[in-house]
């Protein structure tokens, strides 16, 4: 009960516009619109979500896709990770529900960022076709990691950096089963061109891999993407991989 009386008082101090609820605002501009008291160097500002030890949140296992966007502060790691949803929180910190599993809000060094893929491991698909002689970015079609703040450009397969520092790159590209050999280059980078970072090889003609690491500083907001050249003969891709891991912040 205190804590309904403390909402509805909250409320009546508060001022509203249709739909938004603003504190210490007259004139709200999203639902809950926050003022602080900037000028007063005695007032603690701040916004603050709800605290909790791993412990605890190990326990909490009634978590679905219904509280996606949940977010707390992992306080206390004793005891380590129990559960798979909990398997990512290793500092502590603040962490956000994600449907399945807490994530880090922030990246952390030494964890992977962003998986993303292409294909379904049917070498005898064409999951992706690229056309011959240019730059091409790969289409990486399924997202299966993505925290720290980075962002993923699904139309244009572009990755945007969320802090700056040193990373690993890990790419992969197969052609479909039987592609008839060409010379073909791969690397993951800013821009579509050949770099001095990137590989070339000649590809068997039968069942073909090229894989793909790179180790290099990249800004905050650089954008990065997966391509390839494909010299003389349209590339059919089965399956494609790239996995970016942040090893340390700068």
């Amino acid at each position: 009960m205190k804590n309904i009386f403390l909402f509805l008082f909250i409320l009546f101090l508060s001022n509203t516009s249709a739909q938004n609820v603003g504190i210490n605002s007259t004139n709200p501009q999203v639902t809950l619109d926050v003022n602080g008291n900037a000028t007063t160097v005695a007032a603690t500002d701040g916004m603050r979500a709800p605290r909790i030890t791993l412990a605890q949140l190990n326990a909490k296992t009634n978590y679905n896709t219904n509280h996606i966007g949940a977010l707390l502060y992992v306080t206390d790691l004793t005891g380590g990770s129990t559960v798979a949803a909990t398997a990512q929180v290793t500092t502590a910190g603040y962490y956000y529900f994600d449907g399945s599993a807490w994530q880090s809000i922030v990246a952390k060094s030494g964890s992977a960022v962003f998986i993303a893929s292409l294909g379904s491991g049917n070498g005898s698909a064409t999951a992706a076709s690229i056309a011959a002689n240019a730059f091409t970015t790969v289409p990486l079609s399924t997202v299966v990691k993505n925290i720290g703040g980075g962002i993923w450009n699904s139309s244009t397969s572009i990755y945007t950096v969320p802090t700056s520092g040193t990373y690993i790159i890990k790419s992969s590209v197969r052609l479909v089963d039987g592609s008839a050999s060409r010379n073909i280059f791969q690397a993951v980078n800013t821009s579509n061109s050949d770099i001095p970072d990137g590989i070339w090889d000649t590809n068997s003609g039968g069942r073909w891999t090229m894989l793909y690491t790179r180790i290099a500083y990249f800004n905050k907001n650089d954008q990065l993407r997966l391509y390839i050249y494909s010299e003389n003969t349209a590339a059919g891709i089965s399956d494609a991989s790239l996995n970016i891991v942040l090893l340390s912040q700068n």
